[in-house]
């Protein structure tokens, strides 16, 4: 008789370590797919500030020219304004 209570004994202990490691497996997989998806979403807002960046050095640039035409322009008109 004890040699069968060892015996469920045994199985039992080998099911509840297999169910415990498969828990395990599953915790450090979505952990590490969360991990990931932060990466992405960090990834995607630096290439959104970089791309607004881009458009305001842009509007800058276009800014200035607009500012050296109008300054060329009011320079042909002369000083009779």
């Amino acid at each position: 008789m004890t040699s069968i209570g060892l015996l469920v004994l045994a199985v039992t202990t080998g099911v509840v370590v297999i169910v415990v490691a498969v828990c395990v497996v599953l915790i450090v997989l979505l952990v590490t797919l969360a991990m990931r998806g932060q990466q992405k979403q960090g990834a995607q807002r630096r290439r959104e500030a970089r791309r607004d960046l881009d458009a305001a050095q842009d509007r800058a640039v276009r800014a200035e020219h607009e500012r050296d035409v109008a300054r060329e322009g009011a320079e042909d008109l002369g000083p009779d304004r």
